[in-house]
């Protein structure tokens, strides 16, 4: 690791290589951009300026990354009788609606690689006239040979240990088999394909995010992000396109999300352990719950989901809200300020510096948790504040989850009044009737020696 260095002062550039939008996006896939979205979060915490540019691939991504076989977009449009423009525009939008529900920020620039064809094209156009591509019978190719060190920037040696003993397919129209498509000439039934010099086709899935990301960031920016799998051969060619087209460095920090794993192994159809958000309320849990599951966990680790796992998280979850819930009450909403010299807040912003270290990060929002417990109402205010603060990284909604215990109906504050009257006049039997009824329409009381406290329940015959 080497200390971060933007390439202009107080600002941040970050391209986070977006979802093949032509199906539901897994747990495994929306929990890459749960730390992507960290990344983002932390820098502005830190008093940055961020872009954050994030693609949406509607075309180009073949399966296993290859460059010869079927197109995602193509095959989930024959699969559901529908057109690869619609496909993009359903799964696209249920994508950004599980983000959302993971309190994941939308980027700033969401470009389509469809609206960047003529792009891909005259890049395409650039490479070959400088001889770092060939036209060939079945669309251009890069010349891997013209970039020393292709294959192994990233990850110094991989390259010939991926060659060792493998099996690779013979494509007759390549120079090299590492060499790799930045252009496919159309097969007949394509759907997607466009007019260029070598006839019509379709990009290759590579030079789409050189395009875009330089296109909306410059030829050299700071962060680019993606999951382990896109270390090769994605990024990697990425890299050789963008600085053979160029002739300057083009990215300065890679960020490589580790896979999640289920139970301690893959994620596989054929195990029927390919989860989606939609599954978790069966288990009586909620996606923010999985969002602090995944806060538990450094990038740089594999995050191990497993049902319990993530019910012992909402357990957490609810815990903090209750007791945030309960001191919101007793404050009446009032948090004062941070200090910037607070030494707790020092220290979250120590341990997401320290390469976004959310677990540690984590332990300071316990340490915050625990300012709530103190007798004296200064020191509560400072934890709520705390906490909230570090909620700009966490992204939990933890004021939100604490507003909504105030918000109370007439009917319900006057019930609430009503029992507290009762009670303060030893009037017992009336006290229990008010709290029954209260229970009723979902809010649960409490006497404690500060006084009532509530808190909302499911109403009566709802369950749980």
């Amino acid at each position: 690791m080497r200390p971060f260095e933007p390439l202009v002062p107080g600002r941040v550039g970050i391209y986070d290589c977006g979802p093949t939008v032509y199906s539901y996006q897994h747990i495994g896939n929306l929990y890459r951009y749960i730390v992507a979205d960290v990344v983002r979060r932390s820098f502005e915490y830190a008093g940055y300026a961020v872009t954050q540019v994030m693609n949406i691939t509607d075309v180009g991504h073949l399966f296993d990354d290859a460059d010869q076989g079927l197109d995602k977009m193509e095959t989930a449009a024959k699969r559901e009788g529908r057109d690869p423009a619609a496909i993009a525009r359903h799964y696209t939008d249920v994508f950004m609606a599980d983000r959302a529900t993971l309190n994941v920020l939308p980027p700033q620039v969401m470009p389509l690689a469809t609206a960047h064809v003529p792009e891909m094209v005259a890049a395409v156009e650039r490479l070959v006239a400088s001889g770092h591509a060939y036209v060939a019978g079945d669309g251009v190719y890069f010349d891997v040979s013209t970039f020393p060190g292709y294959g192994n920037r990233l990850n110094p040696g991989a390259l010939d240990e991926r060659q060792a003993g493998a099996r690779v397919e013979v494509n007759e129209h390549k120079r090299h088999p590492n060499d790799f498509a930045l252009w496919r000439s159309a097969k007949p039934g394509d759907l997607q394909q466009w007019d260029s010099p070598w006839g019509r086709g379709n990009p290759g899935w590579h030079i789409e995010c050189s395009v875009m990301s330089m296109r909306y960031l410059g030829e050299t920016f700071d962060i680019h992000s993606g999951g382990e799998d896109h270390l090769f051969p994605h990024h990697e060619c990425e890299i050789a396109q963008s600085e053979s087209l160029t002739g300057k460095p083009f990215v300065r920090y890679w960020m490589h999300t580790y896979f999640l794993s289920v139970d301690g192994g893959s994620m596989h159809k054929s195990k029927g352990n390919v989860y989606l958000l939609s599954d978790f309320a069966a288990h009586g849990c909620e996606p923010l719950a999985f969002r602090l599951l995944g806060l538990g966990v450094g990038y740089r680790k594999s995050l191990d989901f497993t049902w319990r796992a993530l019910q012992d998280a909402q357990r957490r979850l609810d815990r903090w809200r209750s007791a945030i819930g309960r001191t919101w009450q007793a404050l009446e909403g009032r948090t004062g300020a941070v200090a910037a010299a607070d030494p707790v807040r020092g220290a979250f912003l120590a341990s997401i510096a320290d390469d976004f270290n959310t677990p540690r990060a984590l332990a300071q929002a316990e340490a915050a948790l625990d300012l709530l417990n103190a007798p004296d109402e200064p020191t509560r205010a400072r934890g709520l504040a705390l906490l909230f603060d570090m909620d700009r990284v966490l992204g939990l909604s933890l004021r939100d989850s604490a507003e909504v215990t105030v918000l109370l109906a007439d009917e319900e504050r006057r019930l609430l009044a009503e029992r507290e009257a009762a009670r303060a006049a030893k009037d017992f039997a009336r006290s229990d009737a008010l709290r029954a009824e209260l229970e009723r329409i979902g809010i649960r009381v409490k006497d404690t020696k500060d006084g009532q406290r509530w808190e909302r329940v499911p109403r009566a015959g709802e369950g749980a």
